[in-house]
């Protein structure tokens, strides 16, 4: 009933639980408190003989407003506690999911935002309503099992007994609903990322006019969700019927034995304490049915909090402790890697490599030959299957990962710019840059005309996607703010990939401006850009890595050879 992965989540927030059931026991009491003085006001109004009957119901009625207000007040109290208690788990959940993702291998985009989002949502649910609520429905029916003996040991019993079917109807349900949410949560996931991926394939759609195809995909997996989603309903509804019997059936049949017991004068010799019974008595089964009813809740919850729990647990990319003060060289010595899946796929094999300062090394190959397997292990996105990496003589494993990434910088074809404007995203990666740093770091790309030709200056908005820039722009804006903080060792996986040849000359000059004082690892599919790097490693259809300048390498490899001819005959070189 109680998910002990989830709670360990909670850490020091657990004591919300015990504030909001406690809080709850109260407002119990007070609820009781209420009831009997209503009953005691009833008995004053109809004994017409008693001389003091105004000034009793008088009193009567100021302590019930008295205690309503305490109750009123103490119902504040538990809603801002549980208020206080959400946003503090929504917070807590969504950064532990921010911190854990570049620890581990990527997450799909679909899956991290719906998790993120509508997961933890329904997480919260669990950790405010659900257990709570558990821990006060196992407390109530006991408080008021020793309050009813005193008044009817019969008719405590008689609910004593019932009370159970309740928690038995929900753990026969359990099991059921526990397998129906998985499949609810996969087909939701499932519909969103198949939504996702049509929404960042749109042009490609419009352009092939395949529209009609994705279109009757999405159909059909909203369809899918749909009818997990009626089974849900349909389970919800067939659990809240047998509980509500099982409530008012429990609570009629102790309501009828106590008319009894008085009608026949056993147990029970005032109608007051009958009607006390008959007002209190749903009140017996009123929270192991909100019980009932918070564990749909908590199985939506609990689903989505084992899948996020999943991504938590996940073991992280090894680090160490060892602090890096600069990078000099890196050492690869016998690497292999592949990917782990159904079909294992050796991706590089015994590669061996040694990188130093002030020289640019290029990386080129077929596709799908390794390269950019080899950028994820540099920039630590995947882990070796054998062999081992050295940075200054310091296993890769052993080092800490902050100061390894403050020492690098990393540029692909796909690195991202913000929705935001220029100086803010250059103030990501030096907060105090002025306006002159950031002009003279657009010269250098020659994109000053950026900041110069626009009213808005530094405050010029990128769009969404960088539309509002082409390619070549998009690339040396990248560049430019890279630029800003001077790094050991740099990495360009394709920068120049698609883009202009005026931003490909650019970046081009730039990157082979860099190798001073530097380790610069650049990688394109394009000789032209690294026909004149200091060492060029080549990996064959094989996966092994070939080292040497160019003309060494067309001398003594064939496949290197016929890239390179046919790259020549195309005009490329």
């Amino acid at each position: 009933m109680i998910n002990k992965r989830l709670v360990e989540l909670l850490c020091k927030n657990k004591i919300y639980i015990v504030y909001i059931v406690i809080l709850n026991i109260i407002l119990l009491f007070l609820s009781l408190f209420i009831t009997s003085l209503i009953i005691y006001s009833l008995s004053f109004f109809f004994d017409l003989r008693n001389n003091n009957t105004s000034n009793m119901i008088i009193f009567s009625i100021l302590s019930i407003l008295l205690v309503v207000t305490i109750r009123i007040i103490l119902s504040i109290l538990v809603d801002r506690n549980i208020n206080k208690f959400a946003s503090k788990i929504l917070i807590k959940l969504r950064s532990d999911l921010f911190n854990k993702l570049g620890k581990t291998s990527k997450e799909k985009v679909s899956e991290i935002s719906q998790l993120g989002v509508e997961g933890i949502e329904q997480l919260n649910l669990y950790y405010t309503v659900y257990i709570p609520q558990f821990f006060y429905a196992l407390i109530a029916p006991i408080i008021l099992f020793i309050i009813f003996l005193f008044i009817n040991y019969i008719v405590a019993i008689i609910f004593l007994i019932c009370i159970p079917l309740i928690p038995l109807s929900i753990i026969l349900m359990s099991k059921y609903a526990k397998k129906i949410f998985n499949v609810y949560w996969d087909k939701y996931i499932k519909m969103g990322g198949s939504f996702l991926d049509a929404l960042n394939g749109l042009k490609e759609l419009k352009l092939f006019k395949a529209s009609s195809i994705k279109g009757k995909e999405l159909d059909d997996n909203n369809e899918e969700f749909r009818k997990i989603t009626m089974k849900v309903l349909i389970m919800q509804l067939f659990s809240t019927t047998i509980m509500d019997l099982v409530a008012y059936g429990g609570s009629a049949i102790g309501i009828v034995v106590s008319l009894y017991c008085y009608y026949n004068n056993y147990l029970i010799d005032s109608f007051y304490l009958v009607l006390f019974i008959i007002l209190v008595g749903a009140e017996f089964f009123l929270p192991l049915r909100s019980l009932g009813s918070a564990f749909h809740m908590a199985m939506n919850g609990e689903t989505a909090g084992n899948k996020i729990l999943d991504i938590l647990n996940k073991e992280n990319i090894s680090e160490g402790e060892e602090v890096l003060a600069s990078i000099d060289r890196i050492n690869f010595n016998n690497v292999s890697f592949s990917y782990k899946d159904d079909n294992p796929k050796l991706v590089l094999d015994d590669i061996s490599f040694l990188l130093t300062k002030n020289k640019l090394y290029g990386l080129v190959g077929l596709s799908g030959s390794g390269k950019s397997s080899l950028t994820k292990i540099l920039i630590k996105d995947e882990k070796i299957d054998k062999g081992d990496i050295k940075i200054n003589d310091i296993d890769f494993d052993k080092i800490k990962l902050d100061s390894y990434y403050s020492n690098i910088c990393y540029i692909s074809y796909d690195s991202y710019l913000f929705n935001d404007t220029i100086l803010n995203n250059f103030k990501l990666i030096k907060e105090d840059i002025s306006e002159e740093e950031i002009l003279h770091y657009l010269k250098l790309v020659k994109l000053d005309y950026l900041v110069t030709k626009n009213k808005e200056g530094v405050n010029y908005k990128i769009k969404e996607d960088s539309s509002n820039l082409s390619g070549g722009e998009k690339q040396r804006l990248i560049l430019a703010i890279n630029l800003v903080k001077k790094r050991d060792f740099y990495i360009f996986d394709e920068a120049t990939s698609s883009i202009d040849k005026e931003s490909e000359d650019v970046i081009r000059e730039i990157i082979y401006s860099l190798k001073k004082d530097s380790i610069i690892l650049f990688i394109s599919h394009s000789f032209k850009n690294i026909v004149n790097a200091d060492e060029i490693f080549f990996i064959d259809s094989s996966h092994h890595l070939i080292k040497g300048k160019n003309d060494e390498l067309i001398n003594k490899n064939n496949e290197y050879k016929k890239i390179y001819d046919l790259q020549k005959e195309g005009g490329l070189l």
